[in-house]
Parts: C-alpha cells; structure tokens; sequence
C-alpha cells in the first residue's frame, strides 16, 4: 500500500466527515474555533501519524481517530477508519479495542453473527482483556445473542457479567435481563441446561429458580418450592437480589382468617348453590385433613344479603378478609358497577364488563371452551372452518366466542349451522355442507338435457375443519350425518357439552375422532376431593357434577387472587383446568383436550 493511496483515504474519510456537519459560518480570527473544527483537525492530525508510523502505533492512532468519531456520533466513519487494520502482530489490549468497534458496527446493522465472529479473539500468552474490556465484550456478546434469539447463550452472558458487577443498580438490571432470556426457554431446555454437569454455582441456580416456575406448579407448592429454593442458595446473587419479575410471584397469598361464602340459599339456583357450597367443603375438608391451615366459613345466603351496600356492612361487622360469589349474574353485575369492596370478592359468575374494583370473576362459561377450541384449531393448521351449534342462547354465545377468537387469529368461519330438531339434522348439515347444491345442480342438468347422468354428490371443498358445540345426544347423530355427507375426513373441536361424564364405550362410538375440551374433574384421574364427594353423591361425574369442581376451585384459589394476577403465566392446576387470571380480573381456565377413541374419551395432553 503506498503512502499516497493511503493519504487519499484519509482524506476521503475527513470529506465524509465534513459531509456530515453543517457548513460552519466564517467567524471573525478573535473567535474560538468550534468543536467539529477541533475534531477535525485532531483527527487530521491522528490519520498523518497513523499513515507515518509502524503497524503497532498507527492501529493507536487510528483507534484513537475512530474513538473521536464514536463520540461525534459517526460511527460508519470511525469503522471505514479500522477496516482494514491487521489484528494478527497487535497487542492484547489494542485488539480487544478494535474487536469491540467491529462488533459493535455489525449490531448496528443488525448482523449479530458477525460480531460475534469479531468477538472471537483467543486468549494468549500475550494476555488478556482487562475487567473493562472483558465486561463490554459479554455485554456484546450478550446483545449478539438476543438478536439472534439464542437465550440460553445470552442468559449464561448476562449471569458472567452480573458475577463480576460490584455496582447493585448494574447488577438488578442484570438479574431482570437474565430472567426475561430464561423464561424465553421451554420446559424442556431448562430441564437439560439444569442436568448439565459442568455448569457453574451461579448458572445452576438460575437454572433451577427458572424451571420452578416453568414447571407452572400450584401456586401453594410452587411457593414451598421457592421456600426450598431460598434455603439451598441462600447466597445465591438471584437470592439476595431477586429479578423485579419475580417478585411479585413471590408475594405472600392472603392470609384469611374469615371467608364469606355467599350463596343461593333459595329460589331457582338455590340446588347450584348447595353443589358449590358442597365442591368447597370438600375442599376444606381435604386441606385441613392434610394439615394445612384454613380460615373460618361464615355462609351467607345471597337472596336475603342481596345489595351491594348490605354486603358491605356485614363485611365490617364480622372482620370478614375474603368474599367467595354471588352467583346471580345480576348481582356480580351490581357489585361490578357499585364502590369498591373492602375486600377481595371472587364472584362465581361473569360480569360483560372488565372488573372494576376488588371483583374477581370466576365461572364455568361455555365461551372459554369456545375459544380455546378456536385456538387449538388454529394452532393445528386449520384455517377456514365450519361452526355447527344448537338454537339457543349459549348455541349463539359460544358461536361468537369461536369466530372472534378464530378470526382473531387470522382465520375464517365460512359459515355456520344452526340445528334443533334430530328429524332435521341431515337437512341442517346438508345445507352447511352444500352438498344440496350438487344435488340441485345434478337435477337442473337433468331437466336441461331431459337425459340421465352420472351423478356424484359432494361437499363444499373449501373448508378443512368443523367447530361443534352439541349435547352427547345429539353429537351421536350429527358425527354419523357428517360422514354421510363426505365430511367424515374433516377434524371436528367441540365444546365438553359432547360429553356426559361418564364413560359408555358402546353409546359413544358414534363419537370416535371428535376432540374435545373438559376439565380436569371429567378427565383426569379423580382427586382425593372428587373421591370424597363421590361417596356421597352419585352424579360427580354429570355436567351438573361440575358445580362441585367450581365449589372446590373456589376454595383453593382465593388465597392466590393477587399473586395470580400480578404475575403473567403464574396458574393454579385445579379442579376446572389450569386457572390464572388475566388483566381484566377474570379467571381463565386453560382445559384439557381428549379424543374419542373406540368410544372412550383418551386424553391428548
């Protein structure tokens, strides 16, 4: 390279330089010459050293000009300035300097694998970075990696950088970083990084206080996990200062001593509010027998405590800590809308409007199922369904609840069915399939050419998905009629309302190949709650059974209302699904999906 194409270059440079500052107005000689007058020429001066001096003392030079250009703000010129620097015969601390340029250019074109390539420097025998320069690399290395949403490589950056921080606001910040890029991990990888046998006392840590809540334990055991936690890494970093996300998580559950239980004692729901009443005795009972503490019940019947503001007052008179219902859907709605309660109420029943106050809302809709059915379709690939639901009210509720989900998505409901006698289900189905239109057709070629043809009847083709919500009833008829109808191929989602609780392999196999939504209560193996109840009453396992797993629910979540919705992703495996609780103060249950298989319900997670 001779010393003329290098002077060009330098001055090539200082023209972009110039190029991007406004011109400076002619000042009189008495003035001072401004800032970007003294950069230039200071780095004028640093480029003519640099292109004078030997390899080692012009990369000083040059990383000196760059720095200056950093601190102006022009970062395209300060790395043309060290492009072409050989790092091979310079000292350990210069290339550590011009290494962290480059990668700090190639973020900012957002090509993260090439920083990490600049990044790679090997430690020699000629030395190592120094604390500094070690810290700003992890810092790189550790935007590379989030860039390239490589978590697990990004947390064990962040975890090296918080483990030589001696600065406790640095370090939070750190800690906040390392637990967003954990909880990016699934199950499954943190499980595998927490086997690893070479990993460090401060890695295992954080892998283990990651997999505690991945796990999505019962808040109650994942608490006593987190007690455990506490304990064995007592001076754990993560321990002595906790990432801000997960304090919240980590809040105490409240501690009642009073529950109100407010419930129909008579009138038309007053035999669903003696089954709820009944699902949460049970679930005293079962804690208390298992040595857990529980508060005092005082029940309460809502149809003589039936306002707001009697409600209020005997919440003060009694030093009651916690409200359990009303049912009514008119009286949630009269707590929703009226001031706020002194105490946390966790109605059993939804209210249209978002809470308020300090009403948690907490029920057995069927729009839940509806709209998880619509996201499980979703996520199988489905992308244009067919709806099929009886003329009712709730048929109409969860019809809506499927197409807002489902269209939210990014799906289609081309259209939907409505049935309601069985005499006229295979007309019903045969207009939503359209095969009466190729039966229609068939008959006006026929009347056109007067000659007979060979006919074929079909269905529409443009649909890869049917959406039900029927009784078991009349599920058994409409599944066969699908199939009659060439649509035997399409998946069909359906609501628990398909299922009677009870197994009746020879009654169901009309059913096989729908999937289904339902509670853990239908589906799984039965809790020692359900046994309980079970000897007792003899229709736990009838859609009216479930009243009991709401009763049941109800006790075991009220202590976890704030530490539920305080925290994204925090559930509570229970009774009528897996329960947290979203933004608007409603409790949602994530159900469990099963599959009609020689007439018998199997599950699918």
């Amino acid at each position: 390279m001779t010393i003329q194409w290098r002077l060009s270059l330098a001055a090539g440079i200082l023209g972009t330089i110039l190029a991007g500052c406004s011109p400076a107005p002619v000042q009189p000689v008495q003035q001072p010459v401004d800032r970007a007058q003294q950069a230039r020429i200071e780095i004028e001066k640093l480029l003519n050293q640099a292109e004078q001096a030997p390899p080692i003392q012009a990369a000083q030079f040059k990383v000196q000009a760059a720095n200056i250009l950093l601190r102006m703000g022009r970062e395209d010129a300060a790395y043309s300035i060290l492009s072409d620097v050989d790092l091979a015969f310079l000292p350990p601390s210069l290339r550590y300097e011009i290494a962290q340029i480059r990668a700090r250019s190639a973020l900012d074109e957002q090509d993260p694998a090439l920083a990490l390539r600049y990044l790679e420097i090997p430690t020699g025998p000629d030395g190592a970075p120094s604390l500094e320069q070690a810290t700003r690399i992890s810092e790189l290395r550790a935007e590379a990696f989030r860039l390239q949403n490589d978590p697990t490589n990004e947390a064990l950056e962040l975890i090296e950088l918080s483990r030589q921080s001696y600065d406790d606001e640095q370090r939070q910040l750190l800690h906040n970083q390392t637990w967003l890029a954990l909880n990016k991990l699934s199950l499954n990888q943190l499980a595998d990084l927490s086997r690893e046998t070479g990993n460090t006392y401060y890695e295992q840590g954080w892998f283990e206080l990651a997999l505690i809540y991945k796990q999505r334990m019962r808040l109650d055991a994942r608490n006593e996990a987190i007690n455990e936690w506490n304990v064995l890494w007592e001076s754990h970093p993560a321990r002595l200062l906790p990432p801000i996300t997960e304090t919240a998580v980590s809040a105490d559950p409240i501690n009642a001593q009073r529950v109100a239980v407010l419930l129909p004692m008579q009138g038309k729901l007053a035999k669903a509010g003696a089954a709820i009443r009944e699902g949460l005795l049970a679930a005293y009972f079962d804690h208390r027998s298992n040595g857990k503490s529980v508060p005092e019940l005082q029940f309460l019947d809502s149809t003589q405590v039936d306002q707001p503001e009697a409600l209020r007052a005997l919440i003060t008179e009694r030093n009651i800590d916690v409200v359990i219902g009303p049912l009514a859907k008119n009286y949630v709605q009269a707590l929703n809308s009226s001031e706020a309660m002194p105490v946390p109420v966790l109605a059993l029943n939804y209210d249209q409007d978002a809470s308020l106050n300090q009403i948690f809302q907490f029920g057995l809709a069927a729009e839940d199922e509806a709209r998880q059915a619509a996201r499980q379709a979703w996520n199988d690939g489905h992308r244009i369904v067919l709806a099929l639901v009886p003329q009712t009210s709730w048929g109409t509720r969860v019809r809506r609840a499927f197409a807002e989900e489902f269209e939210g998505l990014g799906g289609r409901l081309a259209d939907s069915g409505r049935f309601d006698k069985q005499e006229n289900f295979s007309q019903d189905i045969s207009t939503l399939l359209a095969t009466d239109k190729s039966k229609e057709r068939a008959k006006q070629v026929f009347r056109m050419s007067n000659q007979k043809i060979k006919f074929e009847e079909r269905r529409r083709k443009d649909v890869d998905a049917i959406f039900l919500s029927a009784l078991p009833g009349d599920a058994r008829q409409i599944k066969p009629i699908l199939a009659f109808h060439y649509a035997g191929d399409l998946p069909v989602y359906a609501t628990s309302h398909v299922y009677a609780g009870n197994a009746d392999a020879k009654r169901d196999r009309d059913l096989n190949g729908i999937n289904f939504v339902d509670i853990p209560w239908t589906l799984s193996p039965a809790s020692s709650t359900k046994r309980f109840i079970s000897q007792k009453r003899e229709d736990t396992d009838t859609r009216f059974g479930r009243l009991y797993a709401l009763g049941a629910d109800a006790f075991q979540i009220f202590p976890y209302l704030y530490q539920l919705s305080a925290s994204e992703g925090a559930a509570i495996e229970g009774e009528t699904g897996s329960l947290s609780i979203d933004e608007n103060k409603r409790v949602v249950r994530n159900l469990k999906w099963a599959r009609f298989r020689k007439g018998n319900p199997a599950l699918l997670n």
